[in-house]
C-alpha cells in the first residue's frame, strides 16, 4: 500500500440516483476544494459514466471516484484505464466492496478519504471478459436481484431482495452446473466464486475470502431445496459450521462454470444476460484503489 496526493479527483455520480445524497456529497466537496482540485460529474446515462472513466481515468494525476452502490462501482471498473486509480463513496443498499474496504459509510468521511488515502492493489476477478470484485453467482440470486426494481430497494431497502427471494422460490428451476478448477469437478445447482468475504449486508458464504490473496473461492450447493438453501444461509449468517453434506467449498485461480440450459448470472449485484458457459479468473492486473 502506497501513498498518493491525486492532482486532480472526478467524483462521477447517476444524476438520476435515488440513494445518493447530492446535498451532503457537495458540502463535502466543498470543504476540501481549499485543499484539493475535486469536481462532482453527474451522469445522465451507464454510456456518460463508461466514457467519462476512461476518458479521466487514462489522465495521469487524476483519480475517478464513483459515488454510488456497488453496481456503480462495477460500471465504472470495467471502463477504468489500464494503470487508472479508483476511489469509492459507498452509497448504495448493501455497499459490499466499500465495507470490505473499510471505507466509511458517510459521505463527507469517504470523500476525505480520497484525499487522505492511499493506494491499495486489490485482486480483480474476470467473468466471461467482464471485471468484478467481490461476487460472481450463477443461477439463484441472479434471478433475485434481477427481479427487484429500484423503487423496491428505495423503499425496502435490502428486504427487497428477501421479499422477491421468497416470492421467486416458489416456481424457480435450478440448473444443473458442473464447476471444473485445477482438473476437479464439482457439480451442484448454485454457485458463487467469491473473491471477498461478504456477499451482502452481514452474510460470509465465503469468510476465507480475501481480496489479497491470488485466489477466489468457490461455494457450490449440491442440491437446490428450502431445507439446504436455509442451511447455507445459517452458515453465512455465522450461527453454523459450513454443510459439507451438501456444499462445497473450494480455491483457487481459474474456474469453469458449465449449465445444463441458459442461466443468468450477477456480478457484484449487476445481472447479464442468461448463458450456458462461463470462465472466471483472476485478472493479470490488479486494479488500484484508495483506502483508509
Amino acid at each position: 500500500m502506497t501513498t498518493l496526493p491525486p492532482e486532480k479527483i472526478y467524483i462521477l455520480a447517476n444524476a438520476g440516483a435515488r440513494t445518493l445524497d447530492f446535498k451532503a456529497l457537495t458540502a463535502a466537496c466543498e470543504r476540501l476544494a481549499r485543499h484539493t482540485d475535486i469536481e462532482i460529474v453527474k451522469t445522465a446515462s451507464q454510456e456518460q459514466a463508461i466514457s467519462e472513466t476512461a476518458r479521466l481515468s487514462a489522465i495521469e494525476g487524476n483519480l475517478v471516484a464513483a459515488a454510488g452502490g456497488d453496481g456503480t462501482i462495477n460500471t465504472l471498473l470495467n471502463a477504468l484505464a489500464p494503470n487508472g486509480l479508483l476511489g469509492l463513496i459507498p452509497a448504495g443498499t448493501a455497499n459490499v466492496i466499500g465495507r470490505e474496504l473499510g471505507i466509511p459509510l458517510k459521505i463527507s468521511d469517504a470523500v476525505k478519504v480520497l484525499v487522505t488515502g492511499a493506494v491499495q492493489k486489490v485482486d480483480t476477478a474476470i467473468c466471461n471478459g467482464r471485471k468484478y470484485l467481490f461476487v460472481a453467482g450463477f443461477g439463484f440470486d441472479a434471478e433475485v436481484a434481477g427481479s427487484v426494481g429500484g423503487w423496491r430497494k428505495k423503499i425496502l431497502g435490502r428486504a427487497a431482495y428477501h421479499v422477491a427471494g421468497l416470492l421467486r422460490f416458489i416456481t424457480y428451476r435450478p440448473p444443473r452446473l458442473k464447476v471444473t478448477c485445477d482438473g476437479k469437478t464439482y457439480r451442484g445447482s448454485y454457485a458463487l466464486i467469491a473473491n471477498m468475504r461478504r456477499y451482502g449486508g452481514e452474510l460470509f458464504f465465503a469468510p476465507q475470502a480475501r481480496f489479497d490473496d491470488g485466489k477466489l473461492d468457490l461455494v457450490i450447493l449440491k442440491r437446490f431445496s428450502v431445507c439446504s438453501l436455509l442451511r447455507l444461509l445459517n452458515f453465512a449468517r455465522g450461527n453454523s459450521a459450513f454443510p459439507a453434506d451438501i456444499a462445497e467449498m473450494v480455491q483457487g485461480r481459474h474456474f469453469i462454470v458449465e449449465a445444463d440450459r441458459p442461466t443468468p448470472y450477477q456480478l457484484d449485484g449487476e445481472v447479464f444476460p442468461a448463458a450456458e458457459r462461463f470462465e472466471i479468473s483472476l485478472a493479470e492486473q490488479p486494479t488500484r484503489l484508495i483506502t483508509p
